[in-house]
């Protein structure tokens, strides 16, 4: 009897295992802004990035030299790289990575004998693009062969895919390479990326495996402009667009992960132009100091507020992870080390750390961002590189996986292996041929975060619904359900996304239906009345640009250089029905400041300019000269600019209809008034005016958006 319960015991823990490290790997594509498999199971994936690099696999493994010691891009090297890269994807299995980003590195695509048509030099001898830039390193695409391309895509490549796919790793391709600076549509490196995608979605193999093989299809653009070479939100969709076109008219259905501008941070103009058709997700960056969070100025106990704010920032920059799936495809971190330090892509110097690109601590800043992708949901990554995990040396010597920086728990190796073994129990891949039977697919209720929300009109919120399954697990379904209103004018929903529309108390019903029955849930809404200008430090956005600093209790601004910062509003208001803004200072300024205002989330883009400050104390600017400019029915950024060396202090900043500039009663002000007036009861029903509200009976009732006890 006791070996037959060991021997049960022992099958049982092989099934876990199995069912959490499928394989064959099951099927993935897009539904929503999930990841999932064909069972409709949300999947959130979690791995390194890699490239087949003699140099950056750091002389690990070499090919036949016979031109030279750098000849390493032959038969040779190819046979080489493969086995060390066999013994890389061990590692990864073992320390629980689900996915691997693959570089086609341009080291075997290159040809030297060979200059692309409209490449030049200069009296320096570097090299200048068809674009009329200096481009060198991987940007550089001039010696690129297509025929090499074509050799090496099924001999390395495709080969490099399949060892990974056997230890459990879907896969993300990028191309050979990195953007130049300077793109247009059209262009030469816009037909490169054409050429890419094209011979690469032909081939059979690849679209049989697309629901495990899936493209990034550039890394890092950093401008792109029209094809007249001018600044246009529609850029990135003409950039991209006839590209995914391309691959779904060769036969490839799988998952295609488009990159933005700003080195892959910068997503908003998707939010209009969005990339069409299906399986479609977006490909970010992430790095300490990017989306408004930088790790120097912060200790473990702002994590929680930084957190907020780099939500809402990543949210600003990162609209399209409301509609589709996320992959960060490059992160990595580690604490700061006495040493040289480098210079990033942006050109600022970042400290010297234990062998990241860039230098910061879990505890703060990799608390932070686990916090923001953990708020969404649907956001999986990629480590920059596996030396960003694994010790290399010492996991392959050892054949177990070891983490990298000697474990030290401030750098992203041991918190990433910590973090992937708990991820790798949640929000797997069930095989494509299981049965939808037992209590993994017995769902038992849906229930929210919580059923009473407060917010202010002209505010979004992520509403939290589960789906609660008989096995315990969860999945969210916020964007799956349907909801009812009772008083619509006071919010509406979409995608999950609840918007105050105005001041009020209303009740929304969540329906979710599932094998034929219905589950409900229930929420309490308040609405309060918006406060346009905020001087609470939490209201106050310290990040346009670069990161300045704020004193809540003096109003003092201090924007860095080249930096802003003031109030954003993230889903746009409406300031057309004011015919003035007035800026009052306590002090004269004298760091030419001015303000400027914003009619989308970005300070790059159209916006409204003040004239300098001056020594003036009292500012007015006239909403008639704002709306001839931008749009002032639909404001997001009001911000104060500097030149970095002195300080903006407030007295009072407000909106007025008033000619004399003061504050108080214009025809919107008198508006709100009446509307404050009203008194709702909690069903968000209009029961009287607040002159009556002791003739009303017993109760709780919203006034202005506020709850009144009548005893």
């Amino acid at each position: 009897m006791k070996r037959n319960i060991i021997t049960w015991l022992m099958l049982l823990g092989c099934i876990t295992i199995w069912a959490q490290g499928v394989k064959p790997l099951p099927t993935l594509h897009v539904e929503g802004r999930w990841l999932v498999d064909k069972h409709g199971n949300q999947v959130v994936l979690h791995g390194v990035m890699d490239t087949p690099s003699n140099y950056f696999n750091g002389d690990r493994w070499e090919g036949s030299k016979a031109r030279g010691w750098w000849d390493h891009y032959n038969e040779t090297g190819r046979v080489n790289c493969l086995n060390y890269f066999e013994k890389l994807f061990v590692g990864m299995e073992q320390a629980k990575c689900n996915v691997f980003r693959l570089h086609m590195d341009p080291a075997w695509t290159n040809d030297g004998s060979i200059t692309a048509t409209g490449f030049t030099k200069n009296t320096e001898n570097k090299t200048i693009d068809p674009n009329g830039q200096v481009v060198d390193g991987e940007a550089d695409i001039s010696h690129f062969s297509e025929t090499l391309y074509k050799h090496w895509l099924p001999t390395l490549y495709l080969e490099l895919a399949k060892k990974a796919m056997n230890h459990g790793l879907y896969v993300v391709v990028r191309p050979p390479g990195v953007c130049p600076h300077d793109l247009k549509v059209g262009d030469y490196y816009n037909q490169y990326l054409m050429l890419i995608w094209n011979i690469f979605s032909q081939n059979e193999y690849i679209k049989q495996h697309a629901g495990q093989i899936s493209i990034e299809l550039a890394n890092e653009p950093v401008s792109v402009k029209n094809a007249q070479n001018q600044d246009d939100p529609k850029a990135l969709h003409d950039f991209f667009q006839p590209i995914v076109d391309k691959i779904r008219e060769n036969g490839f259905t799988g998952i295609i992960w488009v990159p933005g501008t700003g080195w892959q941070a910068n997503y908003t103009s998707y939010a209009q132009y969005p990339i069409t058709g299906e399986n479609i997700g977006y490909a970010v960056h992430d790095y300490n100091g990017w989306y408004g969070c930088d790790d120097k100025n912060l200790s473990a106990s702002d994590v929680p507020a930084a957190t907020q704010r780099k939500i809402e920032q990543f949210h600003n920059q990162v609209p399209v992870v409301d509609t589709n799936p996320v992959m960060i495809t490059e992160i990595d971190w580690s604490p700061f080390k006495p040493g040289t330090g480098h210079y990033n892509e942006h050109g600022d110097w970042v400290e010297s750390n234990y062998g990241t690109w860039a230098t910061g601590r879990t505890s703060v800043w990799g608390s932070i961002t686990k916090g923001v992708y953990e708020h969404f949901g649907n956001i999986s990554m990629t480590l920059s590189g596996t030396g960003c995990l694994l010790d290399i040396d010492k996991s392959i010597a050892t054949g177990q996986a070891v983490p990298a920086f000697d474990g030290l728990a401030e750098a992203c190796g041991k918190a990433c292996m910590d973090w992937y073994a708990a991820y790798y129990k949640v929000n797997w891949p069930h095989a494509d041929d299981e049965e939808e039977t037992g209590d993994f697919y017995t769902l038992q209720s849906i229930s929210a975060t919580t059923n009473d929300i407060e917010m202010e009109e002209g505010t979004k919120l992520l509403i939290s619904l589960k789906a609660n399954y008989a096995d315990g697990h969860t999945q969210e379904i916020s964007d799956q359900a349907t909801f009812v209103i009772d008083n619509p004018a006071i919010v509406s929903i979409d995608k999950g996304y609840i918007k105050g529309l105005t001041a009020g108390v209303t009740k929304m019903t969540a329906t979710y239906s599932k094998n034929g029955k219905q589950y409900q849930a229930i929420f309490n809404i308040t609405v309060n009345a918006r406060e346009f200008f905020s001087f609470k430090k939490e209201d106050i956005r310290e990040f346009f640009g670069e990161t300045g600093t704020y004193n809540e209790s003096t109003r003092t601004f201090h924007p860095a250089q080249w930096g802003q910062m003031g109030w954003q509003y993230t889903d746009g208001v409406d300031m057309s029905a004011y015919k003035y803004l007035v800026v009052k200072l306590k002090v004269a300024q004298n760091c030419s400041a001015h303000l400027n205002i914003f009619p989308q989330n970005s300070i790059w883009g159209s916006n409204y300019q003040s004239e300098d400050f001056g020594n003036k104390t009292t500012i007015i600017i006239k909403m008639s000269d704002v709306a001839a400019q931008i749009d002032t029915k639909n404001i997001h950024i009001i911000s104060f600019w500097t030149n970095g060396t002195g300080d903006v202090v407030v007295d009072d900043i407000y909106l007025t209809n008033n000619d004399d500039y003061s504050k108080t009663t214009g025809i919107c002000t008198i508006q709100r008034e009446i509307e404050n007036d009203m008194v709702y009861n909690l069903q968000g029903v209009k029961v009287g005016t607040r002159s009556q509200l002791k003739s009303l009976p017993r109760g709780i009732y919203i006034i202005g958006g506020k709850k009144v006890v009548v005893r």
